[in-house]
């Protein structure tokens, strides 16, 4: 069953579907959107931008448009999707603080393992968007804009005191590659400069990129520059071949290539698609 929100102009902007035994990719036919899942019951692995999570119940996924996602499971519960014209992470990111916590943590962590409490306090906050959606009311989009944002900061306030939890419990040096690479993505492509940042050999540098991210550097750095242009895409009309040099890539069509190969789309299509597109 599903239950939509429209605008003035009568177009989806925001979705709630249930989840059934199945594969959740089919849910992905134009993936211009941001979308969380609340799998109350689940027992699969689900791999986004080739990180691999075992998905288990009272668990909540977050997607950024364009993720590649694939799934092999069962899966039930509730997805919400939204397009980012009615409710933009990128441009609430600093308001609620979930870009890179609960949306495009390519790092690590892309799941909310809940306690089944923590789960049901989350989860009442879509009932809440859900029972909005059967009113027609004055000011229903404000109020569903309301909760969905209420519901996200809950979500991070979660998160992070997970993350508090067992950053102790972590190697140290895990945060570390995080940090230097986020400071660094830009301007340094060498592995050797990461390597010797940490004081470390190349080959150790490497297998602890596979061991904390399930990927090798290169791919981790092309997601995080990816990442950081599908924001200045959405957010910006900086021409696409400033938006490569920013993001750390010399030639723009090499940078449209690793786009593609990422997202699927061009960075053209994907400025289009985020732009004038709402949810089929």
């Amino acid at each position: 069953m599903m239950h939509a929100l429209h605008n003035k102009k009568n177009e989806k902007i925001l979705t709630i579907i249930s989840i059934n035994p199945t594969t959740i990719s089919s849910f992905f036919n134009r993936p211009n959107f941001y979308g969380v899942f609340f799998f109350d019951k689940a027992k699969g692995v689900i791999s986004i931008d080739g990180q691999e999570v075992v998905v288990e119940n009272s668990s909540i996924l977050f997607y950024y448009p364009y993720q590649k996602i694939v799934s092999e499971g069962s899966f039930n519960g509730i997805f919400i999707q939204f397009h980012p014209d009615f409710f933009c992470i990128d441009i609430h990111a600093k308001d609620i603080g979930c870009q890179g916590v609960l949306f495009n943590n390519f790092f690590n962590d892309v799941l909310l393992k809940c306690s089944e409490q923590e789960f049901n306090e989350l989860l009442e906050s879509c009932h809440a968007i859900k029972s909005e959606l059967f009113q027609k009311n004055i000011g229903q989009l404000d109020m569903v804009s309301s909760q969905l944002k209420m519901f996200l900061i809950k979500a991070v306030r979660v998160k992070t005191g997970k993350q508090q939890d067992v950053t102790v419990k972590k190697d140290n040096m895990h945060h570390q590659i995080e940090k230097l690479i986020g400071e660094n993505y830009s301007r340094q492509s060498s592995p050797e400069f990461y390597a010797n940042e940490l004081e470390v050999s190349l080959t150790t540098f490497n297998r602890l990129c596979k061991k904390f991210f399930q990927n090798s550097f290169v791919t981790i750095l092309n997601l995080k520059r990816i990442a950081a242009a599908k924001n200045k895409l959405f957010l910006t009309n900086f021409p696409i071949k400033d938006i490569a040099y920013e993001v750390g890539y010399n030639d723009p069509l090499y940078f449209t290539r690793v786009f593609k190969k990422y997202s699927g789309v061009s960075p053209k299509d994907f400025r289009k698609q985020l732009k004038n597109n709402r949810l089929v």
